[in-house]
């Protein structure tokens, strides 16, 4: 082989060689650019992944918020209702006076107030929380003794006061026994001779005749004052001492306190659960 053909293929296997060369940091080339295109697609990655976590936590913190929101409004709205039906018993409770005039009269009214309050107590039982609802059961239960109370007073104080508005009424003709105040203050008189043998009868100033006789009287002047229902007459005539009528009205009283006690504690309570919602609701946003 001559010159020129050892020069030719030298020329080639060099040319060869520089090919491959070229090729080998091309290719490196390729895979430095390769990793980075990686990498900044892993980066890329990341941040979208991170933006969607804090997304979705931020949806999740305001669908709670929206939740609680709607859950503490839900819980005020029963608890408003429960003092609501409390405050409507305790309109007529407090006047037993008012409780027996009439078919359509306070008793009527008391027992839907009454009723409003255990419906308005059984949402609330379950719309929660457990402690407060175990003061809502003492309220209602306070309120639903009280209203018990009120009832059994209403016959004689709802005939006192008829008594005493139709013996103070002014009588057109002064000399008219049969007039209506007239027939009223006849009562009323008869009901305090009858108070007055009842202390002279168990003080042993009197014997039993006296005493029925003066309770004879006074049945049959209430009925000829026609004021009264016969329970009404019943209830005035049964205890003419009223021993056990300032009694039941003591007891009355004091169940009336009670009862309003255990709604104070009721709606502080309330206030208290209701402003810590609003606390987490404003810390939230």
């Amino acid at each position: 082989m001559g010159s020129d053909g050892l020069a030719t293929i030298v020329g080639a296997v060099c040319t060869l060689l520089g090919v491959a060369v070229g090729a080998l940091g091309a290719l490196a080339a390729a895979r430095v650019q390769l990793r980075g295109a990686i990498a900044q697609a892993d980066a890329v990655l990341a941040q979208a992944d991170t933006t969607y976590r804090a997304a979705l936590d931020q949806a999740h913190a305001a669908q709670r918020a929206a939740h609680e929101q709607w859950r503490r409004e839900v819980r005020r709205d029963a608890y408003a209702a429960f003092v609501t039906a409390l405050d409507e018993v305790t309109e007529w409770v407090a006047r037993p006076e008012l409780l027996d005039d009439g078919p359509d009269g306070g008793s009527v009214r008391l027992s839907a107030a009454s009723r409003a309050v255990t419906a308005a107590f059984a949402v609330l039982e379950l719309e929660g929380p457990v402690a407060l609802t175990d003061l809502a059961r003492t309220a209602r239960q306070r309120c639903l003794a009280v209203g018990e109370q009120a009832r059994r007073l209403a016959p004689r104080a709802t005939a006192m006061r008829l008594l005493s508005t139709a013996a103070g009424a002014a009588t057109a003709d002064p000399a008219d026994s049969q007039s209506s105040s007239a027939l009223a203050r006849s009562a009323h008189q008869a009901l305090t001779l009858l108070r007055e043998a009842a202390f002279r009868h168990d003080t042993g100033q009197v014997g039993r005749t006296a005493y029925d006789a003066a309770h004879q009287r006074a049945a049959e002047t209430l009925e000829a004052c026609g004021l009264f229902t016969a329970e009404q007459r019943r209830a005035l005539l049964s205890d003419p001492s009223w021993e056990a009528a300032l009694r039941t009205g003591s007891e009355h009283a004091t169940a009336l306190t009670r009862f309003d006690e255990a709604r104070s504690g009721f709606v502080s309570a309330a206030h208290e659960l209701l402003d810590a919602g609003t606390l987490r609701l404003t810390a939230g946003s």
